[in-house]
């Protein structure tokens, strides 16, 4: 045993509070903690057991109090480019202190977290999480994402009248969930979209966004797979015009495994390639519409106007709630840290929860 593993043993033995490393935890303890806020087993052993995912890299920290599992805070972690540097940072999710003691214990697991990872990034999240991340933020945009919407039936007007009215009776309008709200029209050089089920391997070519902020996220296929083809809670297809060095533009679109009413997706948009990405959008909408789906969604950053202006063109309707951009660096060089964009619905945890 070597000379540090000793004292930690005695040490998270003989203290009534610590902190630890998600990996030095039994998975069963984070499994019955999370299942208390309703997430599976499946969910949870998918989401933070994923060995070919995690690669050794820590996915979350614990609070202890007395023994038991009174805090969490969970990490997806990624790669930031900034300039000529790649940078190591983690999305932020599920985080919470489930100990009525735990007071200030949300604070110092981020701080555990900051250890680890140079930025820590949080995308959306509850207004407690906005208060608290807000104030420990380097740079806090409270208007970077921006969430499309494109309504195709009635189905998706019946939904919100549900999360706002919660006693109303939306299992009583089956036949009118499918009503059509648009027929969208169908283009002639669609047959140009190539289709592929799953997360394409081609998708690895479009990762690097051709326009970005001062900073932005450097995904791999295996985030792709692991967010998307790995989590058994989705099924998903890719749709792609082909050039002559790779995609000229991509999305990769998602649903619900059980259900085709509510679906997602991510676009890639090559540089001068407007007009392959319009080809691939309205092969997409087509095809949401052909599969009865209720509404199309998509998550982008405030600083894309090209693809602003394709979906607005495209009848998106943008939500009134944006969702705010918090980075938490903790190298502190007096610096400004720039915006991260562009943003998707692969960013965080956001592609499973519908």
């Amino acid at each position: 045993m070597s000379k540090l593993s000793v004292p930690r043993t005695l040490y998270f033995c003989g203290m009534a509070s610590a902190f630890q490393p998600l990996s030095e935890i039994a998975p069963q303890a984070l499994i019955e903690y999370l299942g208390r806020e309703g997430n599976s087993e499946e969910l949870v052993r998918w989401k933070y057991f994923d060995a070919r995912f995690n690669r050794n890299r820590e996915r979350g920290y614990v609070w202890l109090n007395d023994g038991k599992l009174g805090g969490f805070l969970g990490l997806i972690p990624f790669e930031v480019v900034a300039g000529d540097r790649v940078v190591d940072a983690a999305w932020s999710c599920d985080w919470s202190v489930q100990d009525a003691t735990g007071r200030g214990i949300g604070i110092l697991l981020i701080r555990q977290a900051m250890q680890k990872y140079p930025l820590l990034t949080q995308l959306g999240g509850n207004d407690a999480t906005q208060r608290i991340i807000s104030r420990m933020a380097s740079i806090t945009v409270n208007d970077a994402g921006m969430v499309f919407h494109l309504p195709l039936r009635l189905g998706a007007i019946l939904r919100l009248a549900r999360r706002r009215y919660p006693s109303f009776p939306v299992d009583a309008f089956q036949p009118m969930n499918r009503l059509p709200m648009r027929w969208p029209p169908r283009r002639k050089d669609e047959p140009r979209v190539i289709i592929e089920t799953g997360v394409s391997e081609v998708l690895a070519e479009v990762l690097t966004p051709p326009r970005h902020g001062g900073i932005y996220s450097r995904y791999d296929l295996g985030y792709l797979r692991w967010q998307i083809a790995d989590c058994p809670f989705v099924t998903a297809q890719t749709f792609y015009v082909a050039g002559p060095d790779g995609p000229r533009a991509a999305a990769l679109l998602w649903r619900q495994t059980d259900t085709p009413d509510f679906w997602r997706m991510a676009l890639w948009l090559g540089m001068a390639a407007t007009v392959e990405m319009d080809i691939v959008l309205a092969r997409v909408i087509h095809h949401v519409f052909e599969q009865k789906g209720f509404l199309l969604s998509i998550v982008i950053s405030r600083m894309e106007a090209d693809l602003i202006g394709l979906l607005r063109r495209k009848h998106f309707i943008a939500a009134p709630r944006r969702r705010p951009l918090h980075i938490i660096s903790g190298q502190k060089t007096g610096e400004p840290v720039p915006e991260l964009w562009p943003l998707s619905y692969l960013d965080t945890d956001y592609a499973y929860r519908f």
